[in-house]
C-alpha cells in the first residue's frame, strides 16, 4: 500500500501554518486579553480564526463561544464589582427554569448586576442591571461571581409563572445540599420592597416547601393547591404497622393513605427504576394505600382528570371538601 502524506491546511497563498500554542498558564478554552499581553501573547495571537471576542477583552476558543460558566467568569472578572444575575445565576444554581428561560440563557448574553451607585454594565454580550447588592448577595462559585441564591430567586419572580416560581424555590431547599432557607429568602424579600416581581415573591414564599425531590412534583403539588384541594405532605417516608420501611412518595395524604408519584421519563425508560416503582406500589396498596400515578401528559394537557382523579380518591377516603 502507498504512503499517504496527511492533508495540510491550505491558504490563498500556500499551507497556513498551525497558531502558535498559547502560554500554559490561560485557559484555551477562555481567558482575558490583558492576562494574554502580561503572558506575552502578541496581537497577531488573538486575531486568529480558533478565537473569537464575545465582547470587548475577552477571548473565547470558537467552541466554547456558548460556555455559559466561562462567559460568567470572564465578564465577571474583567468588570469590578459585578456578579452574573437573572437567568444566568439561575442556570448555573442548576434552579429548574420554564423551556423559554433557559433558551434565553444559553444564547451567548450575559445578565450582569452592579451596584446601583456605580452604574450599570454596558458592553456586547451583557444585560445590564444595577442594584442594591451587599457583600452576602454576591457567592464565588467556580470562580464565578454570582447573586445569591435567594437575591436571584426574587429577581426571576417577575419573569415566571407559580408553577415555575415555586419549582425554582423548593430547589434551593432540596433534602440533599440545599441551597438557601425560607428566612434567607425572606430576609431579600424584605430588603426589596420596591423591586419588579415582588409583590409575586411574597405570594408564592407561603407555598415553598423543603426537601421537594423534582420540580415537576413541586408544579403537581401547586395544582392541587390551586384546585381547592388539600395540600399533600412532600417525601415522607411510609412504614407499615410493623415499623418496616415501605416508601417515600413524592407527595401523600398521610390521613386518607393516598400516595402521589411523578413519573419522570426516566422511570420509564429505566427497566430497573420501573420494575423499583411496581414493587413499591404493590407495598402499599397492599397495606391500605390508594396509589396515584401522573406524568408530564396529565400536567400539559390531562389535568382535569388528573384532578378528577384525586378528588375521587380523597372523598372515597372520607374528604368532605374544604371546610368552609
Amino acid at each position: 500500500m502507498d504512503n499517504q502524506t496527511p492533508p495540510v491546511n491550505t491558504g490563498e497563498h500556500g499551507p497556513m501554518p498551525k497558531p502558535t500554542p498559547l502560554p500554559s498558564d490561560l485557559d484555551p478554552n477562555g481567558f482575558l486579553v490583558a492576562d494574554a499581553y502580561a503572558a506575552g501573547v502578541p496581537r497577531g495571537r488573538l486575531q486568529s480564526k480558533e478565537l473569537v471576542t464575545p465582547s470587548r477583552g475577552i477571548r473565547l476558543a470558537r467552541s466554547d463561544d456558548r460556555n455559559l460558566e466561562l462567559l460568567g467568569r470572564l465578564h465577571t472578572a474583567i468588570t469590578p464589582r459585578c456578579a452574573a444575575s437573572h437567568v444566568t445565576a439561575a442556570l448555573l444554581w442548576s434552579m429548574p427554569l420554564p423551556i423559554y428561560l433557559e433558551e434565553e440563557g444559553t444564547n451567548g448574553l450575559i445578565h450582569v448586576t452592579r451596584r446601583q451607585e456605580i452604574g450599570r454594565v454596558k458592553r456586547r454580550g451583557v444585560i445590564g442591571h444595577r442594584a442594591p447588592l451587599l457583600a452576602r448577595d454576591v457567592r464565588l462559585v467556580n470562580g464565578v461571581h454570582l447573586t445569591s441564591p435567594e437575591w436571584t430567586w426574587v429577581d426571576l419572580a417577575r419573569h415566571m409563572g407559580r408553577g415555575s416560581l415555586v419549582a425554582a424555590g423548593d430547589s434551593l431547599l432540596a433534602r440533599e445540599s440545599p441551597l438557601s432557607s425560607i428566612a434567607a429568602i425572606q430576609e431579600v424579600i424584605d430588603r426589596r420592597p420596591k423591586v419588579k416581581g415582588i409583590r409575586m415573591a411574597r405570594e408564592i414564599l407561603p407555598l415553598l416547601r423543603e426537601g421537594v425531590d423534582s420540580p415537576q412534583e413541586s408544579r403537581l403539588r401547586v395544582k392541587i393547591v390551586d384546585a381547592g384541594l388539600p395540600e399533600p405532605a412532600v417525601t415522607l417516608p411510609i412504614f407499615d404497622d410493623l415499623g418496616r420501611y415501605m416508601s417515600t412518595p413524592d407527595l401523600q395524604y398521610k390521613e386518607y393513605k393516598i400516595a402521589l408519584e411523578y413519573e419522570g421519563d426516566h422511570h420509564r425508560s429505566d427497566p430497573v427504576q420501573w420494575g423499583k416503582d411496581i414493587e413499591r406500589d404493590d407495598r402499599l396498596r397492599a397495606n391500605g394505600w390508594i396509589v396515584l400515578r401522573f406524568s408530564l401528559v396529565q400536567m400539559k394537557g390531562g389535568w382535569g382528570s388528573a384532578e378528577k382523579k384525586i378528588r375521587d380518591a380523597l372523598v372515597s377516603r372520607g374528604w368532605r371538601g374544604p371546610a368552609s
